[in-house]
């Protein structure tokens, strides 16, 4: 589950800007090509109306490339499409071959239509578009958001109730280059003081690390304890200052339904890290 190929979606907020300087740092967790793209509506225009819209949405999405493609060690394309924005999107990442979504949320975010639930559930119904996420406040708090990206695996947890796509995250933590990777943590939350709970759960943990081993990573594990799961993975990573989490969608059967609930809900919006959703 490497991640080789990204896709940054873009609207007409300047502040994305500072989206494409955290991508640049990516090129440290394997990224090698970028598509940049942003979405023409073209509802309701005529031909002529969507043909100079298209043009200027090049001409911009050249401007913010450009300055970036000699410093950045990756492959940067820029495209743009016409449709329905969501839809327009979710179908590129698709038709592309990407490995994973990086966006920023805020209000203005072309992107935070994506986690509204507006969107229909066939667009994600095979489940295999990966979300990397980062808050604009993030971005804000650092003088370059390469620095940002580029320490993402350095104090990297990922929390895990034992179902398939927490292996898979797990998995996409562990098939990280080495290098990139400073301290990598499993988490798993007791909701109870059940002591077969809590032997299971360290038998699982310590498959993990097994696993992470055969991949030439060292990690470690924790468990924590508390009645809101959520909330303790949350109070964890401000506690020890995590540079980035990877979370599975929980077993649910759509990426909305997995974004909008439970825990990945609560690391997208409290998280002090940016945050990959793995499906």
């Amino acid at each position: 589950m490497p991640i080789s190929t990204m896709l940054v979606p873009l609207s007409n907020d300047p502040h994305e800007q500072k989206v494409l300087r955290y991508v640049c740092g990516l090129s440290v967790q394997s990224v090698r090509r970028v598509l940049v793209a942003t979405v023409v509506d073209d509802s309701g225009m005529e031909a002529p109306v969507v043909a100079a819209e298209m043009d200027r949405a090049r001409d911009r999405l050249a401007e913010w490339t450009g300055p970036l493609a000699a410093e950045c060690k990756m492959e940067l394309e820029t495209r743009v499409v016409t449709g329905d924005p969501i839809g327009s999107i979710l179908a590129l990442a698709q038709q592309a071959d990407v490995d994973v979504i990086c966006c920023s949320t805020s209000g203005r975010s072309l992107i935070d239509a994506l986690f509204s639930g507006s969107i229909s559930e066939e667009l994600f119904a095979s489940g295999k578009i990966r979300t990397m996420t980062v808050r604009n406040e993030l971005l804000d708090s650092v003088s370059d958001p390469a620095e940002l990206s580029r320490s993402f695996a350095k104090n990297l947890v990922v929390p895990t109730d034992f179902s398939a796509s927490a292996t898979r995250a797990w998995l996409s933590a562990v098939e990280r280059p080495a290098e990139a990777i400073g301290t990598l943590t499993a988490i798993h939350v007791l909701t109870s003081g059940d002591e077969t709970e809590r032997r299971n759960a360290e038998v699982l943990l310590n498959g993990l690390l097994d696993m992470a081993r055969e991949h030439g990573i060292e990690a470690q594990c924790k468990l924590l304890t508390g009645a809101d799961p959520a909330q303790a993975v949350v109070d964890y990573l401000c506690a020890v200052k995590a540079t980035g989490v990877i979370t599975g969608q929980q077993g649910r059967g759509t990426l909305r339904r997995a974004i909008l609930g439970g825990l990945s809900t609560r690391l997208l919006r409290e998280a002090p890290c940016p945050v990959v959703v793995q499906p």
